[in-house]
């Protein structure tokens, strides 16, 4: 692939066909279950997603239909995707986490034909709502049979599904040739559901040029995985574009091999594959870097000094990569010595061995955490991509160790431009952007302007030349997680209530959400423990209709109204959120436990003075 004039030339299914005609015995990808790993060709993925389309198609799944799916990170996620696409419908991504009230109103929004879900208690949240979703006719049970349902929608299973299309199959791929030849590049392939700045749901559409696109950059990341195999293991949610993209769509196009396992596996799966590719939110690496943190100290002392040492000279050399000067020779040999006999192992225990190069995205990355892994050999680097952006239009493509602090710099093709405004806000044109939200065109004009996207984030650039993040124009939220949360409408749910004046959500690169409440006059007539209790009980009324990573997992009062002489309101009353968050930092802090990056950060402090 020429990463500078790459153009599709055939669908997502058709890149399928291609690797089953070229490649059929080769591994496809990979399925972690219950310990047993199932190996799965593009022979046998091609029959899968034939059989599956036939099935689909039998239940009147046609052309430019949108089926939604809902499920962990496994193969049938895969199959689903490219089944439907092969029928020229979209796929639609629908969170595991949702709530019945959330999967209802994407089903409304888009209009889906039919429904796949993995668990019974996945069924039986769609079931609840479909009789409120007049589009649907079908849904389908991955493991189990779904519930009983309106009259107006079929309930089949997964298997049953397969095996009906298979009747309609001949041995070979010619039925699925035919399917797929009634497609186009520019049909819509997939939707991805984005919260948007008033909290309404927005699907934001990609096609198949668009996403092919992306996964031009993700070969950017790592060029050699076009000629060599790379080991990845998938289990972040596949509704998210870019697992989707990193796991689903980028090994049509390149030799990544996806081990799909649930993400309570995640670990034990990591041991086993040892993967040498990574794409994920900085959460998981914080994660990681904490336990090795832990593991070391709980080492005997002779074997900590040891480690001292090699941090002691870890960091010599990231400050000399740093500061972009060349090691002694001394101080080289050193470290490959601290690299092979100490961070290696080190790394090993958490399955991170042969991984040399790893990417970050999605929300903000501590420098902390990003320092700690460099120090210990691993050549992390942070890229920039929005749902709209499908992958990664900025990154750090060829600059190996950076400083943390920044983003990278624009993708090597020319049809890539980054641009930023008079304002700060970076905008993008490329070739990768959403073709627009699904019909809704007034929110698409308003971020997509003469085939420039308006991202929201504020940038500037560093004298090197890299783009560093400084903030955002949209009022949203950015868990250490990488989900992007609207904060009004939970507020807005909150206010309906008597007791509730004010309500402001916190999280900003926090594990989770907190809101601090202003209590109405009602609320202050009662004593502080009624109050409390009475307050706590709104907060569990508004977290019943939300998915898991918006809940309120605490709340504080606060000790006093919020004033504009302070800077907590503006002239006409509005709340100024970061205002608030400064005046409370410590109410706000009492809500979460002591932050990993914290303890990573005086780890790598405490062993390079």
């Amino acid at each position: 692939m020429d990463l500078r004039t790459f153009e599709p030339t055939r669908t997502l299914p058709g890149l399928l066909l291609d690797r089953a005609s070229r490649t059929p015995d080769d591994i496809a990808l990979r399925h972690w279950r219950d310990g047993v790993v199932q190996t799965i060709t593009w022979r046998s993925y091609a029959g899968r997603v034939r059989d599956l389309a036939l099935g689909l198609a039998a239940h009147g799944v046609r052309h430019g239909d949108r089926v939604a799916v809902m499920s962990s990170a496994r193969p049938e996620w895969a199959f689903a995707a490219l089944a439907v696409q092969s029928l020229g419908g979209v796929a639609v991504g629908v969170y595991p986490t949702n709530s019945p009230a959330e999967i209802e109103q994407l089903l409304t929004h888009s209009e889906a034909a039919a429904f796949i879900g993995e668990t019974a208690t996945d069924l039986t949240k769609v079931a609840a709502v479909a009789a409120h979703t007049p589009t649907l006719r079908l849904v389908a049970g991955i493991d189990a049979m779904p519930p009983a349902l309106p009259g107006t929608v079929d309930g089949t299973t997964w298997e049953a599904l397969c095996e009906q299309g298979a009747r309609h199959a001949d041995e070979g791929l010619d039925t699925l040739r035919e399917l797929v030849a009634g497609g186009s590049l520019d049909d819509a392939a997939a939707l991805f559901y984005t919260s948007g700045s008033t909290g309404a749901p927005k699907g934001v559409t990609h096609s198949h040029r668009t996403l092919q696109h992306s996964i031009q950059t993700v070969v950017g990341l790592y060029p050699e995985s076009v000629g060599h195999e790379h080991d990845v293991v998938g289990f972040l949610p596949l509704a998210h574009v870019a697992p989707a993209v990193m796991s689903l769509f980028a090994p049509l196009l390149t030799r990544l091999v996806v081990t799909y396992c649930p993400i309570e596996d995640y670990r034990d799966v990591l041991r086993s594959v040892r993967p040498t590719a990574l794409l994920w939110p900085p959460r998981f690496y914080e994660k990681a870097a904490g336990e090795l943190i832990a593991r070391t100290q709980a080492w005997p002392r002779s074997r900590r000094h040891v480690y001292d040492a090699a941090m002691w000279i870890g960091r010599r050399v990231a400050d000399n990569r740093w500061s972009h000067r060349r090691s002694s020779v001394p101080l080289r040999i050193a470290y490959a010595a601290a690299l092979r006999g100490v961070f290696l192992p080190l790394r090993a225990t958490v399955g991170m061995d042969r991984i040399r190069l790893a990417y970050t995205a999605s929300a903000a990355m501590p420098e902390s955490v990003l320092g700690i892994w460099q120090i210990w050999g691993l050549d992390l680097r942070e890229n920039y991509g929005l749902t709209e952006t499908g992958a990664c239009p900025v990154a750090h493509f060829d600059q190996p160790f950076p400083r943390p602090g920044t983003i990278g710099r624009k993708f090597a093709d020319p049809r890539f431009e980054v641009r930023v405004a008079d304002d700060g806000e970076m905008l993008i044109r490329a070739p990768l952007l959403f073709t627009g939200y699904w019909r809704d065109p007034e929110e698409t004009e308003a971020v997509l302007r003469d085939g420039w996207l308006h991202t929201g984030d504020l940038v500037e650039y560093t004298p090197h030349g890299d783009i560093r993040l400084i903030g955002r124009k949209k009022d949203v939220i950015i868990t250490r997680g990488g989900k992007t949360i609207s904060p009004q409408p939970i507020e807005t749910r909150l206010k309906e209530s008597t007791l509730i004046n004010e309500a402001i959500v916190v999280g900003e690169a926090r594990k989770y959400l907190t809101v601090l409440l202003e209590p109405s006059t009602t609320a202050d007539a009662l004593s502080a423990e009624a109050a409390t209790e009475r307050l706590r009980t709104e907060v569990d009324r508004v977290n019943a209709d939300l998915a898991r990573a918006e809940q309120l997992k605490d709340f504080r009062v606060l000790p006093r109204p919020l004033e504009v002489e302070r800077g907590e309101r503006t002239a006409n009353g509005k709340v100024k959120r970061n205002a608030v968050v400064r005046s409370f930092a410590m109410l706000i802090d009492e809500m979460y436990d002591a932050n990993d990056d914290v303890a990573i950060a005086d780890h790598v402090r405490s062993r390079s003075d």
